[in-house]
């Protein structure tokens, strides 16, 4: 499990809620609704397309990424959390 790779993903998502004016993920403090927020985010930064970055970067970076977002996943449900069954691309 990574904790880093968590901060990293939650980082990553906050930027975009400090935009929207949403409250800020706290891995600290998660709630259930944070941490199937983040799954979902997880979920869609898994889609191939994302993944690979529509092509433009390489196998081995994407492979990298991919073990960053999984190793999140796995801090998540090491912290009780499970992953929502509408999340296909990380189950």
């Amino acid at each position: 499990m990574s904790r880093q790779a968590l901060e990293h993903v939650a980082a990553r998502i906050n930027l975009f809620r400090e935009f929207q004016k949403k409250e800020l993920i706290d891995i600290d403090n998660l709630t259930r609704e944070d941490a199937d927020d983040l799954f979902n985010q997880i979920d869609g930064m898994m889609s191939p397309e994302n993944l690979h970055c529509d092509g433009e970067i390489s196998v081995a970076a994407a492979r990298k990424k991919a073990r960053e977002l999984l190793s999140a996943v796995d801090t998540l449900q090491g912290m009780g959390f499970a992953i929502p069954n509408d999340c296909y691309e990380i189950r």
